[in-house]
């Protein structure tokens, strides 16, 4: 923390940090913070009530380092009637004309793409590993040393925000001075909000080797990670260059992002984040949130925490009056209060209280000799009739477009891109998805794959930042499969029909994964059905486009999932003998061992985390009476072709644990129909686990392919 010292003109500010392990990926700053030295106004006019001033701030520094900082204020704000101070970045400048409409005096400071005067301040500390983000941070900071001294500046009450990049300097300016009395973080992501522990790879999301932006280019330096023409500096990259080698590991950093919160701790923190930002996951901003939560409650001050959700992506609809409207709450301005803001979560899955429920029913576990299929629905649960055989219609899909558009999946209902064509279509309980096929195809008919997801909230299907060359969809599609791709309930565009507080309200005795196995079957009735035959559900795709997509191989239908995906893929195919064939990538790892849970969550991540499957928690510290477990699935489907991929570097499973349930199935249905990928490679959707996904489906279809060994 920051440990100050005061003279008529600067404050000198020595940091101690609480645990050193911060600086795991935020780099050190200067020991000692420099004196202003001089402070000059530029330029200066009054307009409309308000008045701006440019001030030339220089810093005892060897190069005499120096800043343009840009203050606007009411011509109310007077030593007797001191303004409370909001501070943001150049390119958010706008939002400071909101708060002097509300009161407030507001300093614009240089430190972002479009503006940034950090650089000095880097050549005056070659020892200093600050990465760019931390030292913008510091910058801010360096602002607020001046604009203290200004005597009708209430010193007491500064706020700062800034949107994405922008969120993460402010978080970490909060959390290094406490100074900053309220902070709101918008749309921050990985490392802010959001921890590395639950974005990353394996979640379609920014992990530690994702690219980062290259340094501004007003700045006489480049990331090395982004070589240019300028020379290459570490500490013109976002953050010390090695946070990379934590890449499939993450949960080895000493500490994560969540640590943040602690530091801001008791003073005023909002994040704000939208529902489907690929930056900024919803579920692992709770995750940060809850821990951070723990600090608050310690301190009884847990008001002061909170998420303000908004509808979008990662720009549009900041809700910016209520960003001033939680400053005041902290300043004890206006009319708002703590009562305005109350904790709206979307994955508050309390799992006692469900199990606790009138409404829970506690049904007696299946005998071992009971069927498969018996032992599986009882973990399911028992969900609602159907879903009623549906070939799909066309209704409403003219109105998705716009949704496709934010998330990613095309700007277009139908369009053909690099030799694939995407259409839109609707099938089972209302259920939008897209199908990709090859724009050319000789055949009469083509084999189909639906592909399923793993645990990305934020975006379904789409890889937000991907480590392949070419999504996986479309790379099915290109080698000859029709691929139909959604995302499944409480995910993507169907997050909120999923939160868990919404869906155990409607179904107390079912589960997500029980909706997901039912969504699954919805989708090979659709791609099963004749498209040119009946359409009870009114009118076809066709009526819409004027075009058929291909006729699909009925008996080769395929299933294959990542992650989450996987999982959902081998339970749906205990249950639908449609499917000639199920790939699990990374999809599991047993249920019975426990053993990793300190690294992978275990069986809590399953059925609280994200609640999928509730009753599995009544097996808690007993996992070894679970009725079933992934090698009675393999057992079970040893006449249907499977893959099981499964990366030796995978933090999220155990992969002895895998090998075991592997060498098991062989014991015990030594004539199966599965292939065991070994991958040496991290747990990713990459190049490696395209071609053996690739090699297995060709292998049944009989097409020449390299062997799936060890890849």
């Amino acid at each position: 923390m920051c440990a100050r010292t005061h003279t008529h003109t600067h404050t000198t500010c020595t940091y101690t940090l609480p645990n050193i392990h911060v600086l795991s990926y935020f780099s050190s700053v200067p020991e000692e913070v420099p004196a202003i030295i001089s402070s000059s106004v530029t330029n200066k006019s009054t307009d409309r009530g308000v008045i701006r001033h440019l001030i030339n701030i220089m810093f005892n520094t060897p190069n005499k380092a120096h800043f343009t900082l840009e203050l606007l204020y009411p011509e109310t704000c007077s030593p007797l009637k001191k303004c409370p101070l909001f501070m943001t970045q150049t390119n958010h400048r706008r939002w400071a004309l909101i708060g002097i409409s509300r009161g407030y005096a507001a300093a614009v400071y240089p430190g972002a793409d479009s503006n940034d005067q950090t650089d000095p301040f880097r050549l005056a500390y070659p020892k200093s590993t600050w990465g760019l983000i931390r030292r913008r941070a510091w910058l801010a900071s360096r602002a607020v040393d001046y604009l203290v001294t200004l005597d009708f500046i209430d010193s007491n009450k500064i706020a700062i925000t800034g949107h994405s990049r922008n969120g993460k300097q402010s978080m970490i300016a909060a959390a290094f001075d406490d100074r900053f009395a309220a902070v709101i973080s918008s749309s921050s992501g990985v490392p802010a909000m959001s921890p590395y522990r639950f974005t990353s790879a394996f979640t379609f999301s920014e992990s530690p080797s994702s690219a980062w932006p290259n340094a501004p280019s007003n700045l006489n330096c480049t990331c090395t990670r982004t070589p240019d023409h300028r020379p290459p500096v570490p500490q013109c990259c976002w953050w010390l260059p090695s946070v990379t080698q934590f890449e499939g590991r993450e949960n080895e950093i000493p500490i994560d992002s969540h640590g943040l919160l602690a530091l801001i701790a008791p003073r005023f923190m909002l994040s704000e984040c939208a529902w489907t930002d690929p930056c900024d996951p919803s579920f692992a901003v709770e995750r940060s949130y809850a821990t951070g939560r723990e600090v608050y409650r310690f301190l009884n001050v847990s008001d002061r925490l909170r998420i303000h959700y908004r509808p979008g992506q990662h720009h549009g609809f900041e809700d910016l009056e209520n960003y001033f409207d939680w400053y005041d709450v902290a300043f004890g301005l206006g009319s708002a209060s703590s009562r305005d803001f109350p904790e709206e979560l979307l994955h508050n899955f309390d799992w006692d209280v469900w199990n606790s429920s009138a409404a829970t029913s506690h049904p007696d576990v299946p005998k071992a000799m009971a069927s498969i299929e018996e032992r599986i629905s009882w973990m399911l649960g028992e969900g609602p009739a159907g879903p009623v055989w549906s070939p799909g219609g066309s209704y409403a899909v003219e109105y998705h477009g716009y949704i496709d558009d934010m998330l990613a999946k095309g700007s277009e209902l139908y369009e053909v891109s690099d030799g694939v064509v995407k259409m839109t279509v609707n099938f089972g309980r209302y259920i939008y998805g897209n199908v990709y096929y090859p724009e050319h195809y000789s055949k009469k008919s083509i084999p189909a794959v639906i592909w399923l997801h793993p645990f990305s909230y934020q975006g379904g299907y789409v890889e937000n930042y991907s480590h392949d060359s070419q999504r996986m969809y479309k790379q099915l599609a290109l080698e000859g499969f029709l691929v139909l791709a959604y995302d499944q309930v409480g995910f993507g565009e169907r997050l909120l029909d999923g939160t868990p507080s919404k869906f155990y309200k409607r179904y107390p005795n079912w589960s997500l994964l029980g909706s997901m196995v039912q969504d699954v079957r919805s989708a090979i009735d659709f791609l099963a059905a004749d498209p040119k035959g009946s359409h009870p559900d009114g009118l076809p795709v066709f009526s819409f486009y004027h075009s058929h997509y291909p006729s699909i191989q009925t008996d080769h239908i395929y299933v294959i999932g990542y992650s989450l995906g996987g999982l959902v893929a081998l339970h749906s195919a205990v249950f639908d003998s449609r499917i000639a064939g199920v790939a699990s990538l990374a999809g599991f790892t047993p249920l019975r061992d426990d053993s990793l849970s300190s690294r992978t969550g275990g069986n809590r991540r399953l059925y609280e985390w994200h609640a999928l499957v509730p009753r599995l928690g009544w097996f808690q510290g007993k996992a070894t009476k679970i009725p079933y477990d992934f090698d009675d699935i393999l057992v079970y489907l040893k006449d249907t072709s499977v893959l099981v991929y499964s990366p030796k570097s995978d933090r999220t499973a155990d992969f002895q644990a895998v090998q075991r349930v592997i060498d098991s199935v062989g014991n015990r249905a030594p004539n199966n129909s599965l292939t065991f990928a070994i991958s040496s490679y991290l747990n990713q959707v990459n190049d490696q686990m395209q071609t053996a996904t690739v090699t297995w489906l060709h292998g049944l279809h009989h097409i020449g392919s390299e062997s799936l060994d060890t890849l």
